[in-house]
């Protein structure tokens, strides 16, 4: 029956563990994630508005003597269309369409920071249940000592102090199975309020270790992002270059005459920028632009030096967990057999068995905070350069 109810506890668990994939894709369509879209997606209107035409303008007048009892008559009419002359249509449409792709690559660089941040996060929660299994597994052969601990004693073949150290040494690995589970509960909870929706468990391998892909940091969508406001701020230049000018309307105009008929006619009128031609607004971009630009040269060059060494430490801790795993541990489980059978003979005493255990263990721990330094490399590189 025991059997059979923990076959069936393991085969839930695997069902509601998910992988980084699973919740990848499950929260890449989050309330966050939508949010930034649709913010994103606001500057279209600006698209519109700079294509449209600007409203027609309209004058009416009407005159009436005071004390005359006859009603009001209309004195003048006219209606004028303002006319967008030198490029203003396509300067200010040009600059709309580079600052939507501009909010659209830097949404770009907000789902690779996203998508790091959550493969670390992921990882952080696998760590701690590799730990928890370590810590399991610790349990389970500190039991299985004890079990021998306490037959021997009834048996007269060990001491009171073997079974003292012995039971003091199992309800250490409690402690320490209790711990790591408690941690591990605690990082599905970051994970969970990360993405926005409850994680009950993880799955995956986190021995397997990601190749970093080598990109053009010169295409990253953070860096063109720049290139596209510049080119927003270039256009926004000749706009209000072109607003500076005199500015054009036409239109029609009928005016009572004296002779109490009406005239009609087109009239065209124009702005004098004798005081101001838009030099407040034009010194600003021609700033912002400069800004830009010393911006894009400081980011490139602070990427290519952050990606260098994310990939020289990757590639220290990757030789450490090689070494690691081709000499010490392969040594150091054999060592712990060894100590264990030496213990059963009594050719070894219980106390340099449980230290070679403890020693054993801590490797495994260790191994575990190599393979976490590893994936949290993994997962700043993605958040800079994307997967």
């Amino acid at each position: 029956m025991k059997r059979i109810l923990l076959a069936f506890f393991t085969y839930f668990s695997m069902v509601n563990a998910e992988t980084f994939e699973d919740i990848l894709e499950k929260s890449i369509n989050n309330d966050l994630i939508k949010s930034k879209y649709y913010e994103v997606m606001s500057y279209e209107g600006d698209i519109i508005k700079a294509k449209a035409l600007p409203n027609p303008e309209g004058y009416i007048s009407f005159e009436r003597l005071i004390g005359n009892n006859t009603s009001g008559n209309l004195t003048e009419f006219h209606i004028l269309q303002p006319l967008r002359l030198y490029g203003q249509r396509k300067f200010q449409t040009n600059q709309a369409e580079k600052e939507l792709q501009y909010q659209k690559l830097n949404f770009e660089a907000f789902k690779n920071t996203y998508t790091g941040n959550l493969y670390t996060l992921f990882y952080e929660s696998l760590y701690n249940k590799y730990l928890y299994e370590i810590a399991q597994e610790e349990m389970k052969t500190s039991k299985q000592i004890l079990d021998f601990i306490k037959k021997t004693y009834q048996l007269g073949e060990t001491t009171k102090l073997d079974l003292l150290r012995g039971e003091k040494d199992y309800k250490f690995t409690e402690v320490k199975l209790n711990l790591s589970k408690t941690k591990y509960e605690e990082s599905l909870k970051r994970l969970s309020g990360f993405v926005g929706f409850e994680i009950k468990d993880v799955e995956g391998d986190i021995n397997q270790i990601r190749q970093m892909k080598d990109k053009d940091l010169t295409t990253l969508p953070q860096i063109t992002a720049i290139n596209s406001k510049i080119e927003s701020l270039e256009n926004s230049y000749k706009f209000q270059k072109a607003l500076a000018k005199p500015q054009i309307s036409i239109g029609f105009i009928t005016k009572e005459q004296a002779t109490g008929k009406y005239s009609a006619g087109l009239m065209l009128t124009f702005s004098i920028p004798v005081f101001y031609k838009n030099l407040g607004e034009i010194v600003n971009i021609q700033n912002q632009k400069a800004s830009f630009e010393k911006l894009q040269n400081y980011q490139l060059e602070n990427i290519k030096q952050t990606t260098a060494a994310i990939k020289e430490s990757y590639s220290i801790l990757k030789s450490q967990l090689e070494e690691i795993d081709n000499k010490v541990l392969p040594d150091m489980k054999a060592q712990l057999s060894l100590a264990e059978k030496s213990y059963k003979l009594r050719e070894l005493t219980l106390f340099e068995y449980l230290t070679i255990k403890s020693q054993y263990y801590e490797l495994l721990r260790y191994r575990a905070d190599l393979l976490m330094q590893i994936h949290k490399l993994y997962g700043e590189y993605v958040a800079i350069v994307g997967e």
